[in-house]
């Protein structure tokens, strides 16, 4: 199946899952808001090294807890995590412009407690991917980049898929890589307000699909993001079918 067969796909159980939660996920499924907040924490770290569970996560964030033989780092990321996506629904969700400021605060929770010297600040260095190829601007060239990408958010390709958009947007953010650290993280809290703000469920990128994520961003150079396109469309219908039938068996 090509990939705009997949979107129109895709799209039919966007109507369908639209259809059968009317007023919305968070009010169709009994804590959904709170689960979708631990799991997209829990995965976002995972991509980035942090070996919490899903259920050491919640325990983190939600009661306060320790856990045995994690490190402080990884408690903080995941606290801070969980505050960073409250800002972005908080804020990003609203229908409010999204501006170079209100990414740069949304890094600073990101980054809150681990990092907090470069957190909300561009970097002012050169960086590199670990394991990567890709060749990152120079940061003198950061603010322009950003400022940019913040307009092609704000005034999307109207010939362009909501789905794509984001995680194009969310491509491209990475290929920026604005922050010292934290840019993982920080792309994935503004590709999951750019999907919910066009109508589509955030989509948790699991441990078991970390390594086909981490692939397809390093072959965008070469590929201009086509299999970055197709695992943000894969990954959204696999999360679209989940729900449905979450649906069907609370009916």
């Amino acid at each position: 199946m090509n990939l705009e067969s997949e979107l129109v796909s895709v799209r039919a159980l966007l109507c369908e899952l639209q259809a059968r939660f009317p007023d919305g996920l968070d009010a169709g499924i009994a804590r959904y808001d709170v689960w979708l907040r631990n799991e997209m924490t829990y995965t976002s770290n995972a991509i980035e090294g942090n070996t919490l569970s899903s259920a050491e996560t919640n325990l983190v964030v939600n009661e306060d807890a320790v856990i045995v033989g994690k490190s402080l780092r990884e408690h903080l990321e995941a606290k801070d995590h969980a505050y960073a996506w409250d800002y972005m629904v908080n804020t990003f969700e609203k229908g409010e412009t999204i501006t170079v400021q209100g990414i740069l605060e949304l890094h600073r929770h990101v980054l809150h407690s681990t990092h907090r010297s470069e957190a909300g600040f561009f970097r002012s260095v050169p960086v590199r991917i670990v394991g990567s190829s890709t060749v990152l601007p120079n940061h003198l060239k950061v603010p322009v980049l950003v400022d940019d990408m913040v307009k092609q958010i704000n005034q999307p390709a109207h010939n362009l898929n909501a789905l794509i958009h984001a995680a194009l947007i969310h491509l491209d953010f990475v290929k920026i890589h604005p922050f010292v650290d934290g840019n993982g993280r920080t792309a994935r809290l503004l590709m999951s307000a750019l999907l919910r703000r066009a109508g589509y469920p955030a989509v948790p990128i699991y441990p078991k699909d970390r390594a086909e994520y981490l692939g397809s961003l390093d072959r965008a150079d070469s590929d201009d993001g086509a299999d970055c396109a197709r695992l943000a469309v894969r990954l959204q219908r696999e999360t679209i079918e989940d729900l449905l039938r979450l649906g069907a068996e609370g009916a």
